[in-house]
């Protein structure tokens, strides 16, 4: 049987403005399976991130979480006191922020960083600290382990700041490792080295949940593949069904943009309008102003997620059906 390293039903964030409720997450639920890479794609402002950072507890006021359930290795974590949540985030559960640089301290030395999320997490002498972090500093292929120890941010290249991040991220060996955006602005050999990382992790059992606006770096290593339009969830399916045959006008949309996707494409595509604002969402489907063929039916009634084959899943009253586009 499956066992899934996180589970998340039906979450909901919700941040109460002066204009009103806005709900960047809605509904969502996703699985990872232990030892999986698992996808989640979707333009900015969709709520990948804040799926994320609501999983490890850091939505912060005037946000926070109305409803659902997030449990890793069954424990239910929305219910935690924050004191209880501290103690999991880097020992159990831990995040790849975007930015190195807003990351990490620029004033102190990124093996001292390491070291101290490890003595944190596991109360071991500082002797013993500096030699887990020249450790994992090896498994991540930093050169010269000894002199990158005692380096500030600034002297590293981009390249080797985000191995240093996936470094303070992996040391305590978490059960689950949330990547979000790891390889953005960096250039296409680093980019391979690091997500050659993140599947030797994910190899070694730890399950990975990977942010990316980047189809071709979903498409190379996640194995499951949930695409998010305007804090929901709208499509999902093993990450070969997917890229075979998207059912979502969405997800169609951002395939098409995508011109290393589509074989002889000598021009993007691109898909016509933008994200809604979350204030004044459509009454039907979030997606209706840019949708090719919405029926009229979308304008008032919100399609549920409802499989169209086994382990595929879409938000779309036209899923399935002949002629769709």
């Amino acid at each position: 049987m499956e066992h899934n390293t996180l589970e998340v039903r039906g979450l909901t964030v919700c941040f109460q403005t002066a204009k009103g409720a806005v709900r960047p997450v809605d509904d969502v639920s996703l699985k990872i399976p232990q030892g999986s890479i698992v996808g989640v794609v979707g333009e900015s402002g969709c709520g990948k991130s804040m799926t994320a950072r609501a999983v490890m507890g850091l939505v912060r006021s005037p946000g926070k979480i109305t409803g659902g359930s997030v449990t890793l290795d069954g424990r239910e974590l929305t219910s935690l006191p924050e004191k209880e949540r501290r103690k999991l985030r880097g020992a159990e559960i831990s995040m790849i922020f975007q930015e190195p640089m807003s990351s990490l301290n620029p004033v102190m030395k990124v093996g001292r960083q390491v070291a101290e999320a490890v003595r944190l997490h596991t109360g071991c002498s500082r002797a013993e600290a500096r030699a887990k972090t020249l450790a994992i500093f090896r498994e991540v292929e930093i050169p010269e382990p000894e002199a990158r120890y005692d380096c500030y941010p600034h002297e590293l290249s981009g390249g080797l700041r985000q191995r240093v991040l996936i470094a303070m991220a992996a040391v305590c060996r978490p059960k689950l490792l949330i990547a979000d955006e790891p390889t953005t602005a960096l250039d296409v050999t680093v980019e391979a080295q690091i997500l050659k990382l993140l599947e030797r992790l994910r190899d070694a059992g730890v399950s990975v949940l990977l942010i990316s606006h980047d189809l071709g770096v979903i498409a190379r290593v996640c194995d499951y593949v949930y695409v998010m339009y305007a804090g929901r969830i709208v499509e999902q399916a093993g990450t070969g069904v997917i890229f075979d045959r998207p059912q979502h006008p969405y997800t169609r949309g951002l395939f098409r943009s995508v011109a290393s996707l589509r074989e002889g494409a000598e021009t993007l595509e691109t898909i016509p309008g933008v994200v809604p604002n979350l204030l004044r969402l459509p009454a039907g489907c979030s997606f209706l102003m840019r949708c090719p063929s919405c029926p009229a039916r979308c304008e008032n009634e919100i399609p549920p997620l409802a499989e169209t084959e086994p382990g595929h899943a879409v938000r779309c009253f036209l899923a399935g059906k002949e002629g769709a586009t």
